[in-house]
């Protein structure tokens, strides 16, 4: 294989998976906000590592990519290509297609390999903080990623008492979606 083609080593996945979803989500910004696009994933990256406890190289270069698949015009076999297989096939998880209807993401996402349900869980953690119009669709999206913790891994039940956590805390005076 060519060297300029091989993922890098796997101790530094993350920082490489971090320079492309930068230069991938450059010039966006979320709904809402003048911040840029990169800092939600940054922050998905941080909640899976500080708050979940889940310091996988794999699984932090997969959240950093998350979204890079829906929002950019990066591709799977690229992402296979620079990242590995792993971590391009959770990334895909984590994608919605344009044509593929909410529900059915959902009910994907409950099949998808617990590093990437982690991933959901961290990503509708993060969206919790948004602008509060959308606070509303954003604790449904959290019920909805706090169903995703049907395994006993400990990143899964750390991320599911944050999640539940979050919940509780924005859901006060909020009325039930």
């Amino acid at each position: 294989m060519n060297p300029l083609l091989a993922p890098p080593p796997k101790a530094y996945l993350w920082q490489y998976a971090a320079a492309i979803a930068a230069e991938a989500h450059e010039g966006q910004n979320p709904p809402g906000s003048p911040m840029p696009y990169f800092a939600h994933p940054a922050r998905v990256a941080m909640l899976v590592s500080a708050v979940f406890g889940c310091h996988d190289p794999e699984v932090l270069a997969a959240a950093y990519l998350h979204d890079a698949l829906e929002k950019t015009s990066l591709s799977r076999e690229g992402l296979a290509m620079t990242m590995g297989a792993n971590v391009a096939q959770w990334v895909e998880w984590l994608s919605k297609s344009p044509s593929s209807d909410k529900g059915k993401y959902w009910e994907g996402l409950k099949e998808a390999p617990w590093q990437a349900r982690l991933i959901k869980m961290a990503d509708a953690l993060d969206h919790l903080n948004g602008p509060a119009e959308y606070l509303k669709d954003r604790l449904k999206s959290a019920r909805k990623a706090l169903a995703l913790a049907s395994s006993a891994e400990p990143e899964i039940r750390r991320a599911s008492a944050a999640l539940v956590a979050a919940i509780d805390a924005w859901s006060e005076g909020v009325v039930d979606p």
